[in-house]
């Protein structure tokens, strides 16, 4: 074989593989395809798998079908009860109509761009006729159904898609705003805590005197019944010393005699000077007059 039919047979080849290349394509499970010829829809295929296509007159334009979302910028709304707020939203958006969306909205961004301004007038419809609270409670699934049904009929019907979902990200007050309800909280939360204190200080004071009442009370009684335990005790001493006493008078007046001195000559270093009479040494009267002459 010639090295010129070589060459022939390789160049066929490559010719019919890119041939073959350019008749054919694929379709993903989630995507769906509009075959355009000479820039013309002819078909929607919707069925994944390989498919066959004219080389060079036709065009394959391929959309997903998946759920998609976007965000939108935050915009400052004013409220039914003349009350700013900052709203931003994000919106869930799936294609159901594929030629259609291709027909009126061409690109994803077209569509998006769509749904954007009809969420910010829609926005301002409904945030307009709610109270602010209402943003804030359960009654806000109630204003996502609104949204959602008001984007579908002017957004979402005539570009071939069905809005899935549309969410506030977050619901803000104007710096402003959040200042003075910040300064206003901030006050409310002083009252509150100087009446707290005040509340305080007055059930102290009241505990207080309570308390001093009843420990004035109670010492009262500790003393009434130290004075009667007392006297109690100081009958029955009486009463012991005057049973001994009469038992023992002389014992008695000595014993007592012997107390006198202990308490009088206390201590080592005290010295009596005096003459050894009287009835403090009534009791040593006998050893004196004994004692020899010095």
């Amino acid at each position: 074989m010639s090295q010129g039919k070589i060459i022939l047979g390789a160049i066929i080849v490559v010719l019919l593989a890119i041939v073959a290349y350019s008749s054919t394509f694929v379709v993903q499970q989630a995507e769906s395809a509009i075959v355009l010829r000479f820039g013309n829809p002819q078909e929607v295929i919707e069925e994944p798998g390989l498919k066959l296509k004219l080389p060079i007159a036709d065009n394959i334009v391929i959309l997903d079908r998946r759920v998609l979302n976007f965000d939108a910028p935050a915009q400052e709304l004013l409220t039914r009860d003349q009350k700013r707020v900052v709203i931003s939203a994000f919106v869930r958006y799936q294609i159901v109509d594929s030629l259609k969306f291709y027909q009126v909205g061409r690109t994803y961004s077209n569509a998006e761009s769509q749904i954007r301004s009809v969420l910010g007038s829609t926005l301002r419809s409904v945030i307009g006729n709610v109270a602010l609270v209402d943003t804030l409670t359960p009654k806000r699934a109630d204003i996502m159904r609104q949204i959602r049904s008001e984007l579908t009929r002017q957004a979402a019907e005539p570009y071939g898609i069905k809005i899935v979902d549309v969410r506030f990200k977050r619901v803000d007050l104007p710096a402003q705003n959040s200042e003075a309800v910040f300064n206003s909280m901030r006050k409310q939360r002083a009252q509150e805590a100087a009446g707290i204190r005040a509340e305080g200080a007055r059930e102290a004071r009241e505990k207080r005197s309570e308390a001093d009442k009843q420990r004035i009370v109670v010492v009262a009684e500790a003393r009434k019944q130290s004075e009667i335990l007392r006297g109690q005790g100081e009958g029955e001493a009486i009463g012991i010393y005057n049973e001994a006493f009469g038992r023992d008078p002389a014992f008695f007046d000595f014993y007592r005699s012997l107390q006198a001195m202990q308490e009088g000559l206390r201590g080592d270093t005290t010295t009596y000077v005096g003459p050894p009479t009287g009835d403090f040494f009534r009791f040593f009267g006998t050893e004196l007059k004994k004692a020899p002459a010095q």
